[in-house]
């Protein structure tokens, strides 16, 4: 009995399942991932900034419930703080916007609109980088975009702050997704009988003009990138197709100097004491890079990488077969990988002496993550280059053969070591810390407080001094920041504003 038992469990482990079915398994694995995080969002709420930035257009539609003011409103919003904080003419007319504003319930759809944005357009951006440019396959194409998004959405330096916050998620989150659409929008219009031409490169320009008002990290790394592409592009000698990455450059570098001489700029700027100029800027930012590198390297991440492994040399080896490409100098690579995240941070230093807050960082992590998966498609074809040049010449075609399928047992392997190196980790994993809130009530009763308050706000009268208590549960991927004891404090009366009372108190811990 027991021998038949040990062979039907050898002949399970030694069966195949073909690269389509593990395509499907990768991506139900990140769809299962993203599920609590998307669940989780019916007891999210408003905070901090949300309410400085929509004050007015809260006021608006309360008033008249016209969405033709609100967006007006939104407008003076824009103008108000282009003139009076931080200089940036595009961002504030969206944070101006919050969901909340129309029904604190409707706060829901942030996660969903920063969530959906960044699969969305990462889905288009690998679509043009594995398919259309490296000639991979659709399921090459699922698996590194699925694990590269599992990576991104529950490894995320800071959850609350890329997806559920929507001052700074969508401020972030939302434009840097914009960013990789508009990337992929640029490649397109420059390949050979591109439809309605004119009326696109409309669309890419003014997408631009928005993009460049939104923030000055996705901004400055547009720059970096158009530049480069259109750079690229002339000592290929193609001088004809780099005019386009050169206009959208120029175009996102004029919406960038228009931020740093905004009047709102200055007054921001003026706040900002220490500040460690050019050399200092460079300094701080590459050591604060190699920092982030450290900090995002941990095990649970090269484990959830080698997933993509199988995937990233099948579409190295179709890559060289298509071009003949040899994936020369990877040192080079790297270089230019840390020398792009260094130059992320540099704009955030060079203002406020330190890289920024985790809204910020975000956006370096989401570029790291494909900076590594293409290094990965990178050194596996150097590798089998290296390879094809020995006695063992075909050994690269050979393995991307056997890489195609995999037995069920390797994959029994896989997933334990996989939630081996989890178990350190499972605390800064979003998913995770989602499903736990959720699961033990703590998100519930989050809400529940929420409302509360906002029902005790709402039926004060405007000359009222309102006292509230402290939440007592604080989920880790909702709660941001809470007021404070003061009212004098600035997140106080904004608040107090926004909910149109005379002030608001937090009681002190007891």
């Amino acid at each position: 009995m027991l021998m038949k038992l040990k062979n039907k469990f050898a002949e399970l482990a030694e069966r195949r399942f073909s690269e389509k079915q593990r395509t499907v398994l990768i991506v139900l694995a990140f769809a299962a991932s993203v599920l609590p995080l998307l669940a989780i969002s019916v007891y999210n709420h408003p905070s901090a900034d949300d309410f400085n930035y929509s004050v007015l257009t809260h006021q608006v539609w309360q008033e008249t419930g016209s969405v033709l003011q609100v967006l007006k409103a939104a407008v003076e919003t824009a103008v108000y703080y282009f003139n009076e904080w931080e200089g940036l003419y595009a961002a504030p007319f969206f944070l101006a916007l919050q969901p909340g504003i129309f029904g604190e319930a409707a706060y829901m759809l942030t996660p969903w609109m920063t969530i959906g944005s960044l699969i969305a357009a990462n889905l288009l951006f690998f679509h043009v980088l594995v398919r259309k440019i490296l000639k991979g396959t659709k399921s090459q194409w699922l698996q590194l975009s699925a694990i590269g998004l599992f990576l991104m959405v529950n490894l995320l330096p800071s959850a609350v702050e890329g997806f559920y916050w929507h001052n700074g998620a969508f401020k972030y989150t939302t434009f840097h997704a914009l960013l990789l659409a508009l990337l992929c929008l640029t490649w397109h219009l420059e390949q050979p009988g591109v439809r309605w031409k004119p009326f696109k490169l409309a669309v890419l320009t003014a997408a631009t003009v928005v993009l460049a008002g939104c923030n000055h990290v996705t901004t400055f790394l547009g720059i970096l990138l158009y530049l480069s592409w259109g750079a690229g592009y002339l000592l290929s000698g193609e001088k004809k197709k780099s005019i386009l990455p050169f206009l959208m450059g120029l175009v996102m570098a004029a919406g960038f100097i228009v931020n740093l001489t905004a009047p709102g700029t200055a007054v921001r700027q003026a706040t900002c004491l220490d500040r460690p100029g050019v050399i200092g800027t460079i300094v701080i930012s590459v050591s604060d890079t190699l920092r982030y590198y450290k900090e995002w390297m941990h095990p649970f991440f090269w484990v959830c990488l080698a997933a993509a492994v199988p995937a990233a040399y099948g579409t190295a080896r179709r890559f060289r077969r298509a071009s003949g490409f040899s994936y020369p100098c990877p040192l080079l690579v790297v270089i230019g990988m840390t020398a792009l995240q260094a130059a992320m941070h540099c704009p955030s230093v060079y203002a406020q002496g330190f890289s920024g807050n985790y809204r910020l960082i975000n956006v370096s992590y989401y570029v790291f993550i494909i900076q590594v998966l293409f290094f990965l498609v990178y050194i596996l074809g150097w590798l089998s280059v290296k390879v094809e040049k020995t006695r063992f010449s075909q050994l690269p075609d050979r393995l991307e053969q056997r890489m195609s399928w995999m037995t069920w047992g390797g994959a029994a392997v896989y997933l334990l070591v996989f939630v081996v190196a989890l178990y350190p980790s499972y605390e800064n994993v979003s998913g995770i810390n989602a499903l736990t809130s959720l699961a033990n009530g703590k998100a519930a009763q989050y809400d529940r407080e929420a409302d509360a308050r906002t029902e005790l706000l709402t039926a004060a009268g405007e000359d009222d001094i309102v006292e509230l208590e402290p939440f007592s549960v604080t989920p880790k991927v909702l709660f941001f920041e809470d007021l404070d004891p003061s009212a004098d404090n600035w997140k106080n009366q904004a608040a107090a504003e926004y909910y149109d009372v005379g002030g608001i108190i937090l009681e002190e811990d007891k």
